[in-house]
Protein backbone atom coordinates (compact mmCIF):
# COMPACT_ATOMS: atom_id res chain seq x y z
CA UNK A 1 0.00 0.00 0.00
CA UNK A 2 1.46 3.26 -1.00
CA UNK A 3 1.91 6.35 1.55
CA UNK A 4 -1.45 8.61 2.09
CA UNK A 5 0.65 12.14 3.03
CA UNK A 6 -1.35 15.36 3.73
CA UNK A 7 -3.58 16.38 0.57
CA UNK A 8 -1.39 19.41 0.04
CA UNK A 9 2.04 18.04 -0.24
CA UNK A 10 0.61 16.29 -3.03
CA UNK A 11 0.69 19.82 -4.99
CA UNK A 12 3.01 19.51 -7.71
CA UNK A 13 3.92 23.49 -6.99
CA UNK A 14 5.08 22.91 -3.77
CA UNK A 15 8.67 21.90 -4.10
CA UNK A 16 11.88 22.77 -2.02
CA UNK A 17 15.36 23.17 -3.19
CA UNK A 18 17.70 20.10 -1.69
CA UNK A 19 20.48 20.88 0.41
CA UNK A 20 22.30 17.89 -1.64
CA UNK A 21 22.68 20.67 -4.75
CA UNK A 22 24.46 23.50 -2.79
CA UNK A 23 28.01 23.82 -3.21
CA UNK A 24 29.92 26.30 -0.25
CA UNK A 25 30.69 30.04 -1.16
CA UNK A 26 34.03 30.85 -1.76
CA UNK A 27 35.67 32.55 1.33
CA UNK A 28 37.82 34.97 -1.20
CA UNK A 29 34.46 36.76 -2.72
CA UNK A 30 32.98 39.46 -0.27
CA UNK A 31 29.63 38.03 0.82
CA UNK A 32 26.40 40.23 -0.05
CA UNK A 33 23.95 38.37 -1.35
CA UNK A 34 21.89 36.82 1.93
CA UNK A 35 21.65 39.87 4.20
CA UNK A 36 24.22 38.63 6.69
CA UNK A 37 25.75 40.50 9.23
CA UNK A 38 29.61 41.26 7.71
CA UNK A 39 31.04 43.21 10.56
CA UNK A 40 34.15 42.36 11.60
CA UNK A 41 34.26 44.12 14.85
CA UNK A 42 30.59 42.22 15.33
CA UNK A 43 32.40 39.17 14.41
CA UNK A 44 35.09 39.44 17.12
CA UNK A 45 32.59 39.47 19.64
CA UNK A 46 30.62 36.50 18.39
CA UNK A 47 34.01 34.81 18.48
CA UNK A 48 34.27 35.87 22.20
CA UNK A 49 30.69 34.40 23.27
CA UNK A 50 31.72 31.41 21.16
CA UNK A 51 35.02 31.20 23.36
CA UNK A 52 33.03 31.62 26.84
CA UNK A 53 30.90 28.68 26.16
CA UNK A 54 31.57 25.55 28.64
CA UNK A 55 31.57 22.37 27.28
CA UNK A 56 27.89 21.16 28.83
CA UNK A 57 26.18 23.19 25.76
CA UNK A 58 27.13 20.43 23.57
CA UNK A 59 26.19 17.10 26.48
CA UNK A 60 22.97 18.40 27.97
CA UNK A 61 19.45 19.04 27.19
CA UNK A 62 18.43 23.14 27.06
CA UNK A 63 16.99 24.40 30.09
CA UNK A 64 15.73 28.00 28.35
CA UNK A 65 14.49 29.53 31.93
CA UNK A 66 16.44 32.42 32.17
CA UNK A 67 17.41 33.44 28.74
CA UNK A 68 13.16 33.66 28.54
CA UNK A 69 13.70 36.06 31.65
CA UNK A 70 16.63 38.00 29.90
CA UNK A 71 15.29 38.65 26.82
CA UNK A 72 12.03 40.03 28.26
CA UNK A 73 13.80 42.45 30.14
CA UNK A 74 15.95 43.50 27.32
CA UNK A 75 12.26 43.67 25.24
CA UNK A 76 10.75 45.39 27.95
CA UNK A 77 7.61 42.71 28.22
CA UNK A 78 7.13 39.94 30.46
CA UNK A 79 8.59 36.48 29.65
CA UNK A 80 4.78 35.29 28.84
CA UNK A 81 4.73 37.12 25.98
CA UNK A 82 7.60 35.32 24.21
CA UNK A 83 8.72 31.44 22.75
CA UNK A 84 11.84 30.98 21.29
CA UNK A 85 11.85 29.38 17.76
CA UNK A 86 14.57 28.62 15.66
CA UNK A 87 14.61 31.72 13.63
CA UNK A 88 12.35 34.20 13.20
CA UNK A 89 11.29 31.20 10.11
CA UNK A 90 10.42 29.08 13.24
CA UNK A 91 8.43 31.17 14.42
CA UNK A 92 6.39 32.40 11.49
CA UNK A 93 5.79 28.61 10.54
CA UNK A 94 4.97 27.89 14.22
CA UNK A 95 2.08 30.56 13.39
CA UNK A 96 0.64 28.79 10.49
CA UNK A 97 0.67 25.59 12.87
CA UNK A 98 -1.61 26.96 15.10
CA UNK A 99 -3.98 28.91 13.20
CA UNK A 100 -3.88 27.68 9.82
CA UNK A 101 -6.21 24.75 8.40
CA UNK A 102 -6.30 23.10 4.64
CA UNK A 103 -8.60 25.90 2.89
CA UNK A 104 -8.07 29.03 5.10
CA UNK A 105 -7.29 31.99 3.69
CA UNK A 106 -3.80 33.65 3.65
CA UNK A 107 -2.96 37.20 2.82
CA UNK A 108 0.40 37.60 2.43
CA UNK A 109 2.58 40.70 -0.06
CA UNK A 110 4.39 39.48 -3.53
CA UNK A 111 7.56 40.02 -3.81
CA UNK A 112 8.31 38.41 0.04
CA UNK A 113 10.18 36.37 2.32
CA UNK A 114 9.87 33.12 0.04
CA UNK A 115 8.72 30.95 3.09
CA UNK A 116 5.05 32.71 3.16
CA UNK A 117 3.82 31.20 -0.18
CA UNK A 118 5.54 27.93 0.63
CA UNK A 119 3.73 27.47 4.06
CA UNK A 120 0.55 28.38 2.57
CA UNK A 121 0.40 25.92 0.19
CA UNK A 122 2.13 23.16 2.62
CA UNK A 123 -0.68 23.95 4.95
CA UNK A 124 -2.89 24.06 2.06
CA UNK A 125 -4.27 27.95 2.41
CA UNK A 126 -6.22 29.90 -0.19
CA UNK A 127 -3.21 31.96 -0.41
CA UNK A 128 -3.92 35.43 -1.37
CA UNK A 129 -0.89 37.98 -2.57
CA UNK A 130 -0.87 42.01 -2.38
CA UNK A 131 1.33 42.69 -5.19
CA UNK A 132 3.46 45.54 -4.66
CA UNK A 133 2.97 48.44 -7.57
CA UNK A 134 6.05 49.52 -9.39
CA UNK A 135 6.82 53.72 -8.54
CA UNK A 136 9.55 55.90 -9.78
CA UNK A 137 9.89 55.88 -5.61
CA UNK A 138 9.88 52.29 -6.02
CA UNK A 139 8.00 49.14 -4.64
CA UNK A 140 4.67 50.78 -3.62
CA UNK A 141 1.72 48.80 -1.53
CA UNK A 142 -1.43 50.54 -1.16
CA UNK A 143 -2.39 50.46 2.67
CA UNK A 144 -6.08 50.67 1.87
CA UNK A 145 -5.64 47.64 -0.16
CA UNK A 146 -4.43 45.84 2.69
CA UNK A 147 -7.44 46.72 4.86
CA UNK A 148 -9.77 46.05 1.99
CA UNK A 149 -8.32 42.47 1.61
CA UNK A 150 -8.53 41.82 5.33
CA UNK A 151 -12.28 43.60 5.10
CA UNK A 152 -13.82 41.40 2.30
CA UNK A 153 -11.86 38.02 2.29
CA UNK A 154 -11.30 37.47 6.44
CA UNK A 155 -8.62 35.73 6.31
CA UNK A 156 -7.24 33.41 8.92
CA UNK A 157 -3.62 35.02 8.77
CA UNK A 158 -1.93 38.16 7.24
CA UNK A 159 1.57 38.32 6.51
CA UNK A 160 3.12 41.92 6.61
CA UNK A 161 6.75 41.85 7.03
CA UNK A 162 7.96 45.05 8.59
CA UNK A 163 10.74 46.00 6.59
CA UNK A 164 9.59 43.66 3.92
CA UNK A 165 11.98 41.12 1.99
CA UNK A 166 12.97 42.17 -1.02
CA UNK A 167 11.19 45.01 -1.57
CA UNK A 168 12.92 46.66 1.97
CA UNK A 169 9.55 48.68 1.95
CA UNK A 170 8.04 49.60 5.49
CA UNK A 171 4.58 50.30 6.70
CA UNK A 172 3.66 53.21 8.91
CA UNK A 173 2.68 52.94 12.61
CA UNK A 174 -0.63 54.70 12.23
CA UNK A 175 -0.90 52.54 8.91
CA UNK A 176 -0.12 49.21 11.07
CA UNK A 177 -2.68 50.35 14.07
CA UNK A 178 -5.29 50.53 11.52
CA UNK A 179 -4.75 47.07 9.54
CA UNK A 180 -4.42 45.31 13.27
CA UNK A 181 -7.74 46.88 13.85
CA UNK A 182 -9.26 45.32 10.86
CA UNK A 183 -7.93 42.15 11.48
CA UNK A 184 -9.02 42.16 15.01
CA UNK A 185 -12.56 42.44 13.32
CA UNK A 186 -11.84 40.02 10.75
CA UNK A 187 -10.63 37.52 13.27
CA UNK A 188 -7.55 37.36 11.23
CA UNK A 189 -4.36 37.00 12.93
CA UNK A 190 -1.47 39.87 12.10
CA UNK A 191 1.89 38.14 11.61
CA UNK A 192 4.58 41.22 12.13
CA UNK A 193 7.68 39.90 10.99
CA UNK A 194 10.21 42.19 12.26
CA UNK A 195 13.34 40.33 11.07
CA UNK A 196 15.36 43.48 10.45
CA UNK A 197 14.95 45.18 14.00
CA UNK A 198 17.06 47.73 14.89
CA UNK A 199 17.86 48.72 11.38
CA UNK A 200 14.33 50.00 11.27
CA UNK A 201 13.57 50.53 14.77
CA UNK A 202 10.64 51.02 15.03
CA UNK A 203 8.55 47.77 16.68
CA UNK A 204 4.61 46.93 17.18
CA UNK A 205 5.75 45.08 20.18
CA UNK A 206 4.16 46.86 22.69
CA UNK A 207 1.27 46.47 20.89
CA UNK A 208 0.97 42.10 21.92
CA UNK A 209 0.24 43.30 25.67
CA UNK A 210 -3.52 44.73 24.00
CA UNK A 211 -3.80 42.13 21.20
CA UNK A 212 -4.59 38.35 21.20
CA UNK A 213 -4.58 39.34 17.16
CA UNK A 214 -1.07 40.15 16.80
CA UNK A 215 2.79 37.57 16.81
CA UNK A 216 5.97 40.01 16.00
CA UNK A 217 8.44 37.34 14.78
CA UNK A 218 12.04 38.38 15.56
CA UNK A 219 15.65 36.54 15.04
CA UNK A 220 18.69 37.32 15.84
CA UNK A 221 19.99 36.39 12.37
CA UNK A 222 20.61 39.78 10.98
CA UNK A 223 21.82 42.74 13.27
CA UNK A 224 22.82 40.41 15.93
CA UNK A 225 25.10 38.38 13.18
CA UNK A 226 24.30 35.00 14.72
CA UNK A 227 22.30 33.62 11.40
CA UNK A 228 24.21 30.14 11.42
CA UNK A 229 22.87 29.21 14.67
CA UNK A 230 18.85 29.56 13.89
CA UNK A 231 17.94 31.92 16.97
CA UNK A 232 14.28 33.39 16.74
CA UNK A 233 11.72 33.90 18.85
CA UNK A 234 7.72 34.79 18.72
CA UNK A 235 6.29 38.11 20.76
CA UNK A 236 2.37 37.10 21.46
CA UNK A 237 -0.07 38.30 24.09
CA UNK A 238 0.26 35.39 26.73
CA UNK A 239 -3.02 33.48 25.69
CA UNK A 240 -1.72 33.61 21.85
CA UNK A 241 1.84 32.25 23.33
CA UNK A 242 -0.06 29.64 25.13
CA UNK A 243 -1.53 28.25 21.70
CA UNK A 244 1.88 28.56 19.91
CA UNK A 245 3.52 26.88 23.12
CA UNK A 246 0.91 24.00 22.32
CA UNK A 247 2.40 23.33 18.39
CA UNK A 248 6.41 23.83 19.79
CA UNK A 249 8.97 20.73 19.95
CA UNK A 250 10.20 19.23 23.21
CA UNK A 251 13.13 21.98 23.12
CA UNK A 252 12.64 24.91 21.18
CA UNK A 253 16.19 25.58 20.71
CA UNK A 254 19.09 24.29 21.30
CA UNK A 255 21.24 24.18 24.63
CA UNK A 256 23.94 26.03 22.16
CA UNK A 257 21.62 28.57 20.99
CA UNK A 258 20.12 29.46 24.04
CA UNK A 259 23.53 30.42 25.51
CA UNK A 260 24.76 31.93 22.93
CA UNK A 261 21.84 33.85 23.09
CA UNK A 262 22.51 35.28 26.89
CA UNK A 263 26.11 35.82 26.06
CA UNK A 264 24.59 37.75 22.91
CA UNK A 265 22.34 39.61 25.31
CA UNK A 266 24.84 40.81 27.73
CA UNK A 267 26.85 42.53 24.54
CA UNK A 268 23.60 44.03 23.07
CA UNK A 269 25.18 47.83 23.36
CA UNK A 270 28.18 45.73 20.80
CA UNK A 271 24.68 44.72 18.11
CA UNK A 272 23.68 48.49 18.53
CA UNK A 273 27.79 49.62 17.53
CA UNK A 274 27.37 47.02 14.73
CA UNK A 275 24.32 48.89 13.18
CA UNK A 276 25.51 52.13 12.95
CA UNK A 277 28.70 50.90 11.73
CA UNK A 278 26.71 49.65 8.85
CA UNK A 279 23.96 52.27 8.29
CA UNK A 280 27.53 54.38 7.86
CA UNK A 281 28.22 52.08 5.22
CA UNK A 282 25.01 51.88 3.57
CA UNK A 283 25.12 55.68 3.66
CA UNK A 284 28.68 55.86 1.83
CA UNK A 285 27.44 53.27 -0.62
CA UNK A 286 24.28 55.04 -1.34
CA UNK A 287 25.81 58.40 -1.92
CA UNK A 288 28.65 56.69 -4.33
CA UNK A 289 26.10 55.02 -6.45
CA UNK A 290 24.33 58.09 -7.47
CA UNK A 291 27.19 59.93 -7.42
CA UNK A 292 27.90 57.56 -10.77
CA UNK A 293 24.40 58.07 -11.74
CA UNK A 294 22.91 55.19 -10.72
CA UNK A 295 18.95 55.26 -8.99
CA UNK A 296 18.95 53.74 -5.75
CA UNK A 297 16.58 52.30 -3.28
CA UNK A 298 17.56 52.70 0.06
CA UNK A 299 15.55 49.99 2.31
CA UNK A 300 14.77 49.74 6.14
CA UNK A 301 17.08 46.49 6.04
CA UNK A 302 20.53 46.03 6.38
CA UNK A 303 20.55 46.08 2.08
CA UNK A 304 19.71 48.52 -0.66
CA UNK A 305 18.90 47.83 -4.65
CA UNK A 306 20.94 49.62 -7.38
CA UNK A 307 19.67 50.19 -10.99
CA UNK A 308 22.76 50.03 -13.13
CA UNK A 309 21.20 50.91 -16.31
CA UNK A 310 23.12 50.56 -19.40
CA UNK A 311 26.54 49.59 -17.57
CA UNK A 312 24.55 46.11 -16.07
CA UNK A 313 26.83 43.91 -18.24
CA UNK A 314 29.66 45.39 -17.75
CA UNK A 315 29.69 46.24 -13.71
CA UNK A 316 27.92 42.37 -13.47
CA UNK A 317 30.91 41.20 -14.86
CA UNK A 318 33.39 43.21 -12.96
CA UNK A 319 31.64 41.94 -9.64
CA UNK A 320 31.03 38.27 -10.93
CA UNK A 321 34.55 36.67 -9.23
CA UNK A 322 34.58 39.15 -6.47
CA UNK A 323 31.32 39.86 -4.82
CA UNK A 324 27.97 37.56 -4.36
CA UNK A 325 25.00 39.76 -4.71
CA UNK A 326 21.53 39.10 -6.61
CA UNK A 327 22.08 40.81 -9.54
CA UNK A 328 18.94 40.55 -11.11
CA UNK A 329 14.79 40.32 -9.77
CA UNK A 330 12.36 38.67 -11.99
CA UNK A 331 9.61 40.65 -10.31
CA UNK A 332 8.23 43.37 -11.88
CA UNK A 333 8.74 45.89 -8.60
CA UNK A 334 12.34 45.42 -8.46
CA UNK A 335 13.35 44.66 -12.69
CA UNK A 336 16.27 46.24 -13.40
CA UNK A 337 17.69 46.35 -9.96
CA UNK A 338 20.71 44.39 -8.27
CA UNK A 339 20.45 43.91 -4.51
CA UNK A 340 23.50 44.14 -2.43
CA UNK A 341 23.93 43.15 1.49
CA UNK A 342 25.59 46.32 3.34
CA UNK A 343 27.98 46.17 5.51
CA UNK A 344 30.73 48.49 7.28
CA UNK A 345 31.99 51.42 5.25
CA UNK A 346 35.61 49.39 4.32
CA UNK A 347 33.69 46.51 2.67
CA UNK A 348 31.22 48.96 0.75
CA UNK A 349 34.75 50.77 -0.31
CA UNK A 350 36.03 47.75 -2.07
CA UNK A 351 32.34 47.39 -3.85
CA UNK A 352 32.46 50.78 -4.44
CA UNK A 353 36.11 50.88 -6.38
CA UNK A 354 35.17 47.88 -8.56
CA UNK A 355 32.00 49.60 -9.64
CA UNK A 356 34.00 52.65 -10.16
CA UNK A 357 36.54 50.66 -12.21
CA UNK A 358 33.90 49.31 -14.17
CA UNK A 359 32.54 52.02 -15.90
CA UNK A 360 35.39 53.59 -16.19
CA UNK A 361 36.86 51.01 -18.69
CA UNK A 362 33.31 50.62 -20.32
CA UNK A 363 34.04 54.49 -21.27
CA UNK A 364 36.71 53.59 -22.78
Amino acid sequence: MSTRPRRSLLNPALQRPSALGSMPRDPGRLWLDKNENLDEELEAVLHGVLRALPARVLNTYPEAGEVYRKLARWLGIGPEHLLLTPGSDGAIRLVFEAFVEEGDAVVHTAPTFAMYPVYSQMFGADARALEYARTEAGPFLDAAAIIAAVREIRPKLLCLPNPDSPTGTTLAPEVLRDVLAVCEDSGTVLLLDEAYHPFHEWTAVPWVASSRNLVVARTFAKAWGAAGLRIGYAVAHPETIALLHKMRPMYEVSTVAIEFMSGLLDRSADMLKSVARIREGKHYFVEEMRALGFAVLPTAGNFLHVAFGANSQAIHAALSSRVYYRATFDTPSLSGYSRFSVAPRPVMEIVAGLIRQAVVESRR
